[in-house]
């Protein structure tokens, strides 16, 4: 109780209350500060801290209205080992060149997963922007990434949309997190300034820029169309290749419309 007063009086008395504490066997320390409070509850063995909060280990930052820090303790006056952070309203979580957003948040320490739920969902990232609306899983340590419900990957001039995906990043020789691959599934299309291709599930390949799609695929281009069970197009060079499936007695079927200045060429003659 003592501590807990004492804890109080510093945060009745300074504008920014901040603590730093080592973690587990990781040696980068977590600090946490905050503009309004900072309470140490002892039989919860949590940390919580109000009013434009910051939280950083290492490389990753947590920005947010309030913060809730859970930790375990060996019970003799050891180490005090932070495990989890929950992020409430506003949240941001950064990390060396990408940036997630939402409302709520709960950032495993321990493990580098954070899961972000509420508006706004998006990651923020040198070469695209992805965006979901019922969750965002974010693990910075392994460069995964996975948006779920109504998901989207943003890259230039190209949008891949699905229910549900999962992108994979590594790091250049610079240390600049780039897209490897996005794995999509559920109602998935992809649009280019040039053409839709629709289908159930895709593979995105970042280096080489192109696509494999499967299941009912459709790709439009104008009023022109190619169908078949699987596809692979590559966006750079706009080739596609279209697949049916083995032994399954369909065939992959185009239609193509002759321009409408063919047409009216044909009429003059």
């Amino acid at each position: 109780m003592n501590n807990i007063y004492i804890c109080l009086l510093i945060i009745l008395f300074l504008p920014t209350s901040s603590f730093a504490q080592d973690i587990g066997n990781n040696q980068e320390p977590v600090e946490i500060s905050a503009d309004v409070t900072l309470e140490w509850l002892q039989n919860e063995k949590q940390y919580v801290a109000n009013g434009n909060v910051e939280a950083k280990q290492g490389d990753v930052t947590i920005l947010t209205d309030k913060l809730i820090a859970d930790y375990r303790d060996d019970g003799k006056g050891g180490n005090v080992d932070i495990w989890q952070l929950t992020a409430e309203e506003n949240v941001q979580i950064k990390n060396t060149d990408s940036t997630a957003t939402g409302d709520y948040a709960v950032y495993n320490v321990e493990t580098g997963l954070a899961t972000l739920t509420g508006k706004n969902l998006k990651l923020t990232t040198p070469d695209q922007v992805i965006s979901a609306q019922k969750s965002m899983e974010y693990n910075a340590n392994k460069g995964v990434a996975k948006a779920i419900g109504n998901a989207k990957i943003i890259r230039e001039t190209n949008t891949l949309s699905a229910n549900t995906i999962t992108a994979n990043f590594t790091k250049d020789s610079n240390g600049k997190q780039i897209l490897n691959t996005a794995k999509a599934s559920g109602g998935v299309t992809i649009k280019t300034p040039d053409e839709i291709i629709t289908g159930n599930s895709g593979i995105y390949n970042a280096k080489n820029n192109t696509v494999k799609i499967s299941g009912n695929v459709k790709i439009t281009r104008d009023p022109n169309t190619l169908e078949g069970d699987r596809a692979e197009v590559n966006l750079t060079t706009n080739i596609s290749k279209m697949f049916v499936a083995p032994n399954s007695g369909k065939r992959v079927k185009g239609v193509f419309f002759p321009s409408s200045k063919n047409n009216d060429n044909k009429g003059t003659k």
